[in-house]
C-alpha cells in the first residue's frame, strides 16, 4: 500500500481531522507528589493543555469526539508556543578513542560485520572517525549497490576512496580490515568472508595511492553504524543495517605478514592494539567493554540488539551465557528507538489529593485533539479502595504504533477509513515502531519504548480491527465509574518492581482486556497472590502468553523474542532466543510451565477478526453455586451478541477451558461462543500438525469459555476468555447482560 492509499484511506477520501499535534511522558505510572514531565511537538505556533480524567471508553466509536472525560484543575493549564522537536531513530555506538589515533599518519583497524540488506537505497556507515566539522577522518560503508568502501580525507581535505569490486552478499560474516600508512602513501581495504574457502568468497585486497595529511585532525565522534552530520554537529547519518562484531583498532601499519591471521581472528595482539572491543562482556548493559589498558570502553545508543550469534556462533549452545563469545555482536537497525530525547515542554507535579484513576493531558491545536494517557496510582504501600484495575500497560507498549494497518487493504472492504493516527504514524516512519512489526532490514522488532509518542495509546484511537487494547480497556473503568465503584489503578510496571505486595492489599484484582505481555516477576505475584486467596477477574483474551522483560536499567523498554512457536510477527533466529536484558530465554510462557489454564481457568485457543458473538450458558452456570453469576439472565439468553468490538463480546482473541492444560478440575465452565468463523484459526502451538477443520466451527475448540472456581482460602478467579468482553460492557450505556454477569461477580468478590 503505497503512502497516498493510506492517507486516502484506501477509497480516495481523506482521513478526517489530521493529527497536527503529538506528545509523550516520561512515565506511564505517576503517584501523588511526582512531577510529570510532557513532550510535545506541532507545527501550530500555539496549542491549549489541559488534564482531564477519562472516565469512560468511546460512547460511539465511530464518532470518537463523545468522549467521556472530566476537567481536572491543574497548574500546567493554559496556552503554549508550539515548536517541532527532532527524532532521530537508529542504533549505533560511540566509541572514545584518542582524538589524536590518526595523527602519526599510520592507523589500522579490523571489525566483522554482517549485512543485512547490503543493497539499500541509501549509504550505510559501518564505522566513521570523524574530526568536529565532520569532513576530516575516515568512515567504512555500504554503498547503495552494496560495495563495501573505505573513504578517509586527510586534514588539507584531500580525499582518496577504495572500495570492493563487487557487492558484499546479505547474511554472511565478513572479516574487514582497513589500513593507512603516510610512509607507503597508500590505503587498503582487505575483505574475507567467515566462508572465505568458497571460490566466490574469498580474500579481495583493495589498494590505493593516497598521500594525506592526518597531522592536525583530531578526531571529535568515532562511531559504528553511523556518520556524524557535518551539517549538525552531534548528530548522526547514514545508519548501517547488520551486525558488528569486535572492532580492533591499532596506532600503526599491520605488517603484512600478518594480515591473513588477522582477518580471520587468530592474531593482531602481538601487536598490541590501541582499542580492543570485546562485545561479549556484560551483554545486558548498554557498555562496550575496550580490554585495552586505555580502557577506551563504548557506549551504545539508540538500541542496537545484543545477546546475537557471532561469527564464530557454532550451534552448541543456545543460552548465550554459555558460550559468551560466540554472542560477541551488535546488530545495528537504521530505525531502532529508545528514546525520542525530545525537551521537555509542560511539567506537572500531581496534587496530593488527586485520586488514583486513568488521565491524560488534552492537548488540542488547529481542530486537532491529542491525548496523552497517564496512570495515577496511590502512594506506593497505601490503598485507597477495594479494587484494583492493573493497566495491562506492557500490552499497551508492546503493540505501540503497531503499523499493520499497511496491510488492511487485504483484510477490509474499499469503504474502510483509516484513522488520523496511523495516517500520522504512516507519514512518520521515525516515531519506531511495534514488536508487531518488521525492521527495515526484514529483522523482527524485539524492543519497544515508551520515550516516544505513541498514537494509538490514545483513548480515541480504534484500529482497522476494533476498539481494542487502551481504549477498550477504557470500558471496563467506565463500567467502574458507572456502578459508583471505588477503585485504584496501577500499571504492569508498577507490578514487575514491586510484586505481590502491590496485589495482596486489594479484596479483588481486575485484568484489562489484553494483558498478554507478563514478566516473571508479575506470573511469581500473581501465583502468590492467588495462593494467599486473591480474587480475580480477568476480562480479556489472550493473557499470560509472552515472556517478557523490561530492562533493569532502563525501565521503559520492553524486550520480547518470539521463539519459533505461538501466533508471532516473526521467528527469532537460530541461537537468539534469550534476552539480553535479563538472559530470559524468550517465547511462551506455556513453554516455561506458565500454563494460563492452570492461572486463571482458560488459555489462548484462537485468534480471529472482523465479526464476533455471544456467549451460550451451560450446564455448569444452573448449578447452585453459580446461580449468583446469573441473577438476572434468562435461561436461554445469549450474553454478549452486541458490542462495540466487532458486534459481539465473545471475539478477537479467545481462550477455552481445558483440562488438559491444568484448568483446575472444580472449575464451572459456565459459557461458551459458538459460531466463530473460519477467520478464527486454532492457534499454532496446539497444532502438532496441519490438517483441514482446524478453523470456525469445524473445530469445536475454537471457542470462549466463561469460567469460575473457587480457591482455598477465599480467592476465586473469574474468566470470560476474551479480548472483546470489555467492547460490550460499554454497550447501550453500560446496561446490558455483559455488565450484568459482570456486577453480580464482582458484587460477590467484594464481600
Amino acid at each position: 500500500m503505497s503512502k497516498e492509499d493510506v492517507k486516502k484511506n484506501v477509497t480516495g477520501q481523506e482521513a478526517p481531522n489530521p493529527v497536527t499535534i503529538v506528545g509523550y511522558t516520561n512515565e506511564f505510572s505517576v503517584q501523588p507528589g511526582q512531577d510529570l514531565h510532557f513532550m510535545i511537538d506541532t507545527g501550530s505556533s500555539v496549542y491549549t493543555a489541559n488534564v482531564v480524567r477519562l472516565s469512560g471508553g468511546m460512547p460511539d466509536p465511530d464518532n470518537s469526539i463523545f468522549l467521556p472525560t472530566e476537567p481536572v484543575t491543574a497548574d500546567c493549564a493554559g496556552e503554549y508556543p508550539g515548536r517541532r522537536q527532532i527524532t532521530a531513530p537508529g542504533s549505533y555506538a560511540e566509541l572514545p578513542l584518542p582524538e589524536n589515533w590518526m595523527q602519526s599518519g599510520e592507523f589500522s583497524a579490523q571489525l566483522w560485520i554482517y549485512p543485512t540488506v547490503p543493497v539499500y537505497d541509501s549509504i550505510q556507515t559501518v564505522w566513521s572517525a570523524r574530526s568536529a566539522d565532520g569532513i576530516s577522518g575516515a568512515a567504512l560503508a555500504l554503498e547503495t549497490d552494496g560495495r563495501l568502501a573505505l573513504s578517509l580525507t586527510g586534514g588539507c581535505g584531500q580525499s582518496v576512496i577504495v572500495r570492493t569490486d563487487s557487492p558484499l552478499k546479505e547474511n554472511i560474516w565478513y572479516s574487514v580490515v582497513l589500513q593507512y600508512a603516510a610512509s607507503t602513501q597508500a590505503a587498503k581495504l582487505c575483505v574475507t568472508s567467515r566462508d572465505g574457502w568458497k571460490a566466490d568468497d574469498g580474500l579481495q585486497v583493495h589498494t590505493a595511492a593516497a598521500n594525506l595529511d592526518y597531522s592536525s585532525v583530531a578526531l571529535a565522534r568515532v562511531l559504528l553504524a553511523a556518520d556524524s552530520d557535518p551539517a549538525a554537529p552531534g548528530r548522526t547519518i547514514h545508519h548501517y543495517n547488520g551486525k558488528i562484531g569486535n572492532p580492533r583498532f591499532w596506532g600503526e601499519l599491520l605488517p603484512e605478514e600478518l594480515l591473513p591471521e588477522v582477518l580471520v581472528g587468530t592474531d593482531g595482539n602481538s601487536i598490541v592494539p590501541l582499542a580492543d572491543y570485546d562485545f561479549s562482556i556484560d551483554i545486558a548493559s548498554t557498555r562496550l567493554e575496550d580490554l585495552s589498558a586505555g580502557g577506551y570502553h563504548g557506549t551504545l545508543h539508540q538500541g542496537g540488539t545484543r545477546a546475537v550469534t557471532s561469527h564464530n556462533w557454532n550451534g552448541e549452545h543456545l543460552d548465550y551465557r554459555h558460550a559468551p563469545k560466540q554472542y560477541a555482536a551488535v546488530h545495528f537497525h537504521d530505525d531502532d528507538l529508545v528514546d525520542a530525547e525530545w525537551e521537555i515542554d509542560i511539567s506537572w507535579k500531581i496534587p496530593d489529593d488527586l485520586p488514583s484513576g486513568i488521565y491524560a493531558l488534552k492537548l488540542e491545536a488547529e481542530g486537532s485533539v491529542d491525548f496523552i494517557p497517564f496512570f495515577v496510582r496511590p502512594l506506593q504501600g497505601t490503598v485507597t479502595a477495594p479494587v484494583l484495575f492493573l493497566a495491562p500497560t506492557n500490552t499497551y507498549l508492546a503493540y505501540g504504533n503497531e503499523r499493520l494497518f499497511k496491510f488492511a487493504k487485504d483484510y477490509l472492504g474499499e469503504d474502510y477509513v483509516l484513522p488520523s493516527q496511523d495516517v500520522y504514524l504512516d507519514e512518520h516512519p521515525e516515531l519506531g515502531n511495534s514488536i508487531y512489526d518488521l525492521h527495515n532490514d526484514g529483522s523482527g522488532v524485539q524492543f519497544s519504548s515508551r520515550l516516544r509518542p505513541l498514537l494509538n495509546i490514545r483513548p480515541h484511537y480504534r484500529n482497522w480491527r476494533a476498539v481494542r487494547h487502551f481504549s477498550a480497556d477504557l470500558y471496563i473503568t467506565g463500567w467502574l465509574e458507572k456502578r459508583g465503584q471505588n477503585y485504584d489503578v496501577a500499571t504492569d510496571e508498577d507490578l514487575h518492581h514491586e510484586g505481590v505486595h502491590l496485589l495482596s492489599p486489594y479484596k479483588v484484582l481486575i485484568t484489562g482486556s489484553h494483558p498478554e505481555y507478563w514478566t516473571r516477576p508479575m506470573m511469581k505475584a500473581l501465583e502468590q497472590y492467588l495462593a494467599n486467596g486473591g480474587r480475580i477477574m480477568y476480562l480479556g483474551g489472550n493473557g499470560f502468553y509472552w515472556v517478557t522483560s523490561l530492562d533493569p536499567d532502563r525501565p521503559s523498554l520492553l524486550e520480547v523474542r518470539r521463539g519459533n512457536s505461538g501466533s508471532r510477527a516473526s521467528d527469532s533466529p537460530p541461537g537468539e532466543l534469550f534476552h539480553s536484558t535479563t538472559g530470559e530465554s524468550g517465547g511462551l510462557w506455556r513453554h516455561h510451565g506458565y500454563v494460563p489454564q492452570r492461572l486463571v481457568g482458560v488459555g489462548t485457543s484462537a485468534l480471529g477478526g472482523g465479526s464476533a458473538t455471544g456467549y451460550q450458558r451451560l450446564d455448569d452456570s444452573f448449578k447452585p453455586e453459580a446461580d449468583f453469576i446469573f441473577d438476572g439472565i434468562g435461561e436461554n439468553e445469549i450474553i454478549g451478541d452486541f458490542g462495540h468490538a466487532a458486534g459481539g463480546a465473545a471475539g478477537d482473541e479467545i481462550d477455552r477451558y481445558d483440562l488438559s492444560f491444568g484448568t483446575p478440575p472444580h472449575t464451572l465452565r459456565l459459557a461458551t461462543s459458538t459460531g466463530h468463523d473460519d477467520n478464527y484459526q486454532f492457534v499454532h502451538e496446539d497444532q502438532l500438525h496441519t490438517a483441514p477443520g482446524q478453523g470456525g466451527t469445524a473445530n469445536p475448540l475454537v471457542r470462549a469459555d466463561m469460567t469460575y472456581f473457587d480457591i482455598h482460602g477465599g480467592g476465586a478467579v473469574f474468566s470470560v476468555g476474551s479480548v472483546n468482553w470489555a467492547g460490550s460492557l460499554g454497550w447501550n450505556n453500560y446496561n446490558n447482560n455483559v455488565v450484568r454477569i459482570s456486577d453480580n461477580v464482582l458484587n460477590k468478590l467484594l464481600l
